[in-house]
């Protein structure tokens, strides 16, 4: 499988491919039974977390507001859009099972492979490989993603990782990290490690085996975890919570309080920029929105920001009519955003209406190597170096992601306003020289905006939180305020009991401003 076409099939199931791209899909399906069995596989886990978004602690973020809905008007030649999506919804179990009397089909079937993994200690494995019963993987680097035939199970595990696929419905975790998302067919799938027996009800969950114990963490629904199948004090578990076990039983559990998606607002102060700081300005729109093209409102504001980001930042004759407020501090992107359009003076008729700052200059990167971005945001987030976009980390219902940002979602890192887990971008090499950056960040319409924009650098160890996701620090060009530290150190605290994201606040990583440009534009 060929990686374009497998990125066509991400933004298929994320609902935001362009007419374009559904006929390259549309032709590849019908000619390609390898893309049809891969889109089979990918539309479990799609279908899972669609599900987990549609629940009530993520509708609450806005009543009126419906997410991941979009009423496309665009038909696909050979089949509609919404016969695609029936076949995928009602035939998704046969589609998985497949036929078995077809000569090389394993229990399971590898999805994608980001680094090096090796079936019985030798064979290297790559998207499309079939897995069969008793087959030993292990990696010492990377992820790889696969789903089970039978069951639909899917599977994203990352190394170091040794790892036995026993049957259709078992397999042995020695080491590593995995995310499991169990469909209903699946419902009784065992996952055995060194220490603990863990049957699925029908969940999503996560689960970390090392040597001297595991942990787990259930995502959705309930799963049991017990030494064996007959252990008479096998703990039952439910979302949310995160228990700790090793040879002798549970050591330690983690109940939540009832996940509150609205995300705090910090204090930062994002006017009256000064000499070392990235400046820029905030963009309203002025039409009214369209309803029923994008979830329930149009992304009007992005497709005003499409010609922009098209020219590598110099054509902005699509920005002339829109409204514009006070000159801009960049202080960074952590937390919501609810009242940045009033904070900022921009006059917005109702708060329908979309808005984007816009970042711009030179900037001094804190080191030479690698580094990435990684984050989200509800709706618009991107990231642009030298005028090309490295990083996209849009909502689904966002225009900018059309533009082909390369992108990869992390549904094992599971931040609950992100459904499909933080988005990274590829790695970008630094010579330590300044480089041009420009930050979009804004939404669609309506007030509950929030984003996290982070980076890492290549070769960087991380301190994790309980659920093993790094805290990779805030994108900074400007060093916080004490004030500030101690209202981002708040929302740090929310995110990790609350939400599940994090970041950090490294000071030896911000990235000195050079040159701003965006007042003089």
């Amino acid at each position: 499988m060929k990686g374009k076409d497998l990125h066509l099939m991400h933004r298929y199931l994320d609902g935001g491919c362009t007419p374009e791209e559904l006929e390259k899909l549309e032709a590849l399906l019908r000619t390609d039974s390898d893309a049809r069995s891969t889109l089979r596989s990918l539309a479990t886990i799609d279908a899972k977390w669609q599900t987990l978004g549609n629940e009530d602690w993520c509708t609450s973020r806005d009543e009126e507001r419906s997410f991941d809905k979009p009423a496309f008007s665009v038909r696909i030649g050979w089949v509609s859009l919404g016969a695609v999506a029936a076949l995928l919804v009602v035939g998704l179990f046969l589609w998985i099972k497949g036929d078995h009397s077809q000569a090389g089909q394993g229990i399971a079937r590898v999805i994608r492979v980001e680094g090096n993994a090796l079936v019985d200690g030798k064979r290297v494995l790559v998207g499309g490989d079939e897995l069969f019963g008793d087959a030993n993987v292990a990696m010492t680097d990377g992820v790889i993603e696969l789903a089970f035939r039978d069951s639909g199970v899917h599977v994203v595990a990352g190394a170091p990782l040794s790892m036995h696929l026993e049957n259709p419905m078992r397999l042995f975790l020695q080491e590593g990290e995995v995310k499991l998302v169990v469909p209903p067919q699946g419902r009784g799938f065992v996952v055995d490690t060194v220490d603990q027996e863990i049957v699925d009800l029908g969940t999503s969950f996560i689960l970390k085996a090392k040597p001297e114990g595991s942990e787990v963490l259930v995502l959705d629904g309930q799963i049991t975890v017990g030494q064996n199948a007959s252990d008479a004090k096998r703990v039952m578990m439910s979302e949310g919570e995160f228990a700790i076990f090793d040879s002798a039983g549970i050591i330690q559990k983690r109940v939540p309080e009832v996940i509150r998606a609205q995300v705090t607002e910090v204090p930062l102060r994002v006017t009256e920029p000064g000499s070392a700081s990235l400046h820029g300005k905030i963009l309203g729109q002025v039409q009214e929105p369209v309803y029923g093209i994008i979830g329930d409102l149009a992304d009007v504001i992005g497709e005003q920001m499409l010609p922009l980001l098209r020219s590598g930042f110099q054509d902005q004759s699509s920005l002339t009519t829109l409204k514009t407020g006070k000159p801009l501090r960049f202080a960074g992107i952590a937390g919501g955003f609810p009242t940045l359009p009033a904070r900022t003076g921009l006059e917005l008729d109702t708060t329908d209406l979309g808005w984007v700052a816009w970042y711009s200059g030179r900037v001094v990167p804190p080191r030479k190597g690698r580094y990435r971005f990684w984050g989200y945001a509800d709706n618009h987030l991107l990231v642009a170096i030298d005028g090309k976009p490295v990083f996209e980390g849009s909502r689904n219902d966002s225009l900018l992601t059309t533009i082909g940002v390369p992108r990869m979602n992390n549904p094992a890192l599971p931040c609950l306003i992100a459904r499909a887990g933080f988005a990274n971008g590829p790695w970008v090499e630094s010579n330590g020289e300044s480089v041009q950056i420009d930050i979009l960040f804004g939404e669609i319409g309506r007030v509950l905006t929030s984003g996290l924009l982070l980076i890492e650098w290549e070769g960087e160890t991380y301190e994790e939180t309980f659920w093993g996701q790094p805290r990779w620090p805030l994108f900074l060009t400007e060093a916080p305020e004490e004030t500030e530290l101690a209202g981002l150190e708040s929302l740090r605290l929310q995110l990790e009991s609350e939400i599940m994201g994090s970041f950090s606040v490294a000071l030896d990583a911000v990235w000195a401003v050079e040159e701003t440009q965006v007042a003089s534009r």
